[in-house]
C-alpha cells in the first residue's frame, strides 16, 4: 500500500461519513495506542506519530474556542 491508497482510504471514509469521530476522542485514542506502543518507534516515525498527535489535539482545541 502506497501513501496515495491511505490518503484515497482518508478520503473515502470522510466521504462515506465515516470519519465522524469527535476530535477529542481521536486524540485521546491516538494517545492511548502511541502510550501502549512508544517503545516500538524512534527518531523520524516518533517525530511524525508525535506531530499527528500534536494536530489532532491542536485541531480538537481549536474546534473547543469556537
Amino acid at each position: 500500500m502506497t501513501a496515495d491508497d491511505v490518503l484515497t482510504v482518508f478520503e473515502r471514509l470522510n466521504v462515506e461519513g465515516r470519519a465522524d469521530v469527535p476530535l477529542d476522542d481521536a486524540c485521546a485514542g491516538f494517545a492511548g495506542w502511541l502510550a501502549e506502543n512508544w517503545e516500538r518507534f524512534e527518531g523520524d516515525d516518533l517525530a511524525m506519530l508525535t506531530s499527528v498527535g500534536a494536530t489532532l489535539w491542536r485541531e480538537g482545541f481549536a474546534q473547543r474556542r469556537k
